[in-house]
């Protein structure tokens, strides 16, 4: 394979792998943003409950807490597949210049065994 098909194969291979990352980010961010809405609307519903000040700030503390732990197990989710993207990236950059080099080593090797 030339340098340029090797090229274009790369390229292809770049937008598949990145348009299934982006897939997987959104189909992520929507259900983080769902869960998030749901998280709102449970202690929206809790909150006519609240009779004085501690109940409020129990609610809201509460609130906080799974506020915080649903931002960073969403942080982290989202760091793996970044993490993932770019380690597939890297690797086909890798696979398709390892084939570059090569190929000239190859065709070094054949001219060689020819000349002795």
């Amino acid at each position: 394979m030339n340098p340029m098909e090797r090229q274009l194969q790369l390229g292809r291979e770049l937008m598949e792998l990145n348009a299934e990352w982006f897939r997987k980010l959104t189909e992520m961010d929507t259900e983080n943003f769902s869960k998030y809405v749901e998280l709102n609307q449970d202690f929206a519903s809790k909150l006519p409950e609240v009779k004085d000040l501690q109940g409020f700030m129990d609610l809201q503390r509460e609130y906080g807490e799974q506020l915080w732990n649903g931002t960073q197990e969403a942080m982290q989710a989202r760091g793996k597949l970044m993490q993932d993207a770019v380690d597939a990236n890297g690797e086909a950059f890798r696979k398709a210049f390892s084939a570059e080099e090569e190929a000239p080593k190859a065709k070094a090797t054949k001219s060689t065994t020819k000349a002795a």
